[in-house]
């Protein structure tokens, strides 16, 4: 039986323990069942990426980045690939020192980094802020003593064409006002990225993990 995944699900006979090799056939059911996860495998959404490395901070077996003490940045090498197009980090955990707000490079790069925000503090009054050939996305994520907030799409950073950036966050202190921001932009050049670097803007994180998916092509 060839899986019909994911165009619907698939139906399998289970044996029963007093079912001989044959019936159902033994060889049929490997055969179904390799099928199957072939077809998860291929059309599957979201896959967690293992990095290769991060500076000032660890990589788990199961791809976890886990920020090291008291640090001031964390880059996570070997993130992006030709296997997936677009990507989406998610941060949460740990402890900053003070809150602020966080910036995001791709590679060494430090220009070219364009786009436009818009900010609502809970007293609801708004800002705008934008990057105008600037040396990051200079308010993509933040932290704070409460934890790491990063929820960031990135379209194409391993392609050879511009990389754009889709980014939220709220700033949840009180102390201040917070803030709930968005941003959207890109980065001008066409350059491949595998590494992308969070920097804490003037805080330091203790802990905090970032993940990493692929979104399946």
């Amino acid at each position: 039986m060839a899986s019909g995944f994911p165009g619907s699900i698939d139906s399998f006979t289970n044996p029963l323990t007093t079912s001989p090799l044959n019936s159902p056939s033994h060889a049929g059911q490997h055969q179904d069942l390799n099928d199957a996860v072939n077809k998860i495998e291929t059309y599957m959404g979201l896959v967690k990426v293992i990095p290769t490395g991060a500076t000032n901070g660890t990589v788990t077996a199961d791809g976890d980045v886990t920020i090291g003490s008291a640090v001031s940045s964390v880059t996570v090498s070997g993130a992006f690939s030709s296997l997936y197009d677009n990507y989406l980090i998610l941060g949460t955990g740990g402890a900053a020192s003070i809150a602020a707000a966080c910036q995001t490079q791709l590679g060494t790069t430090t220009t070219g980094y364009y786009s436009a925000g818009y900010a609502v503090t809970y007293a609801g009054v708004g800002s705008v802020a934008s990057d105008n050939n600037a040396s990051s996305w200079a308010a993509s994520c933040v932290v704070t003593t409460d934890g790491l907030n990063i929820h960031t799409y990135l379209n194409g950073p391993n392609l050879a064409k511009r990389t754009y950036i889709t980014a939220a966050y709220i700033y949840g202190a009180t102390a201040g006002g917070g803030d709930s921001r968005t941003i959207n932009g890109y980065l001008n050049n066409t350059t491949q990225y595998t590494d992308f670097k969070i920097t804490f803007g003037g805080a330091t994180m203790t802990g905090g993990t970032i993940r990493v998916y692929g979104y399946r092509n």
